[in-house]
């Protein structure tokens, strides 16, 4: 995933959990509504997190790994 797309995810999951958190201070706590709510808070602040830890490869980087590979295989047989 590249580091722009992330970002972009980031941004859209955090606009979403603003809006339902003010959605949830004006729910009463202990309805149905609030529990369901909150569990889809945590959810997203858990995809936010997970997110924010995915690492960004360049592509560049993911294609020279076949290369790599085989001028090694190469050098072993020979």
């Amino acid at each position: 995933m590249f580091a722009i797309e992330r970002d972009a995810r980031i941004a859209a999951l955090r606009e979403v959990h603003q809006t339902r958190s003010d959605t949830l201070t004006n729910v009463p706590p202990g309805s149905r509504s609030h529990a369901r709510l909150l569990v889809e808070c945590d959810a997203i602040s858990d995809e936010i997190d997970r997110l924010k830890r995915c690492v960004n490869i360049p592509r560049s980087a993911v294609a020279a790994i076949p290369i790599l590979l085989a001028v090694l295989v190469l050098a072993l047989i020979s």
